[in-house]
């Protein structure tokens, strides 16, 4: 089996593994509770915050544990609205955000909000001047996702945070970072942020755990309601197991990510170039720049061919890719394919391949032979 679909999720570490198995063997009690069983667990749960602030270079009491990146968007984001909503009605996205972060605003403008979306260039980009006129007295927050999860478009963050807070230090900047793990150098000492939203099965930890970072600035209210006060805005029991094995992985990312995002950059080019030798008439719509492009994604367009189709070809041989975000690849075009201006059979034949720590060069040629018979069988068919 060849598993290049990494950016959906990816193959928790057997570090990970031995942690969540040691967690549920041995500290099984509710953090909650107030026997000295529960608070050795609190304080274990607080060093697993100070993990994740110090990777991201945040405050560590600011941290607080979510069932992932879809749950983490929407409390971030639904709280800052409401709790500034007598006063702002006014916010800022973009058109190519993850449908965790797009829906919510879809929502906002259906009850009455004023939204802006930001518009992109063909690499995926965010316009910045756009941005700049955007923003208004009243506008309550900003999300921009630092990484693309289809192309791997990594947003000038510095910037967009720069714009921001010279436009209206008022505003709220918030940035879904769920991508952003393990694939930039991307750190928040120096990037004013007011909102972060992570994840742990993008960086080989288990799904149903991530985490948001929330500066004591920001105005928010709950959207879950009850008693659980240790983990702020998350308002339900902690899940000890998953949070413990979540900082085990970004413990480990502390001390491998240049290793790891090298590794995944030289595979990402040498399937691009190998791509570009043996198969006519592609377009990538992902950047080679580790720069500005992950390097764990490669987006690429086979013109003549379906992206389904491509997809389960390539199952056949136990190559597993995908036709875009887990969240959305079953909604026909890719919303963010199509703002960056592809044409239709661009649309039709788009692919995206994501590398991991797992992945070889010989899979990479493997992958490359079934991909040309692939696409030679599919064109033939038309």
């Amino acid at each position: 089996m060849i598993y290049l679909d990494n950016s959906a999720s990816t193959k928790p570490r057997k570090e990970v593994i031995d942690v969540l198995v040691q967690t549920l063997e041995e500290n099984y009690a509710n953090p909650d509770a107030i026997h000295n069983f529960s608070h050795k667990i609190l304080l274990k749960i607080k060093n697993a915050q100070k993990t994740v602030a110090d990777y991201l270079k945040v405050e560590a009491d600011r941290i607080y544990f979510t069932a992932g990146g879809g749950d983490g968007n929407n409390l971030v984001l639904q709280g800052i609205i409401n709790a500034n909503s007598r006063t702002k009605k006014h916010l800022v996205t973009t058109k190519i955000e993850h449908p965790s972060v797009y829906e919510v605003f879809r929502h906002y403008e259906n009850i009455g909000f004023e939204v802006d979306y930001l518009n992109v260039d063909k690499d995926g980009f965010v316009n910045l001047e756009e941005l700049e006129n955007a923003i208004r007295e009243d506008t309550a927050i900003v999300s921009i996702g630092a990484v693309n999860s289809e192309t791997g478009a990594i947003q000038d963050l510095k910037k967009i945070s720069e714009i921001i807070h010279r436009k209206n230090k008022d505003t709220y900047f918030h940035t879904d970072f769920v991508q952003g793990l393990g694939c930039t150098n991307i750190k928040f000492d120096k990037i004013p942020v007011d909102a972060i939203t992570v994840s742990g099965h993008k960086i080989y930890a288990p799904k149903g755990i991530g985490a948001v970072y929330i500066n004591k600035r920001v105005k928010i209210t709950d959207i879950i309601f009850g008693s659980n006060a240790e983990n702020g805005i998350v308002k339900r029991t902690m899940p000890t197991e998953l949070i413990l094995a979540f900082a085990k992985a970004v413990e480990i990312l502390t001390k491998e990510e240049k290793k790891e995002m090298a590794h995944s950059q030289k595979l990402k080019e040498m399937l691009a170039n190998k791509i570009s030798e043996k198969i006519q008439d592609v377009k990538f719509n992902s950047l080679l720049s580790i720069e500005k492009s992950s390097p764990k994604v490669l987006n690429v367009s086979f013109n003549g061919t379906k992206g389904e189709v491509l997809t389960h070809f390539l199952g056949m041989y136990q190559i597993y890719v995908s036709t875009g975000s887990a969240c959305s690849s079953k909604k026909g075009n890719s919303r963010i394919l199509e703002v960056m201006g592809l044409t239709q059979s661009e649309l039709d034949g788009a692919i995206r391949f994501s590398f991991s720590r797992n992945n070889t060069e010989e899979e990479i040629d493997e992958v490359v032979k079934r991909l040309k018979e692939s696409v030679e069988r599919i064109r033939k068919m038309r």
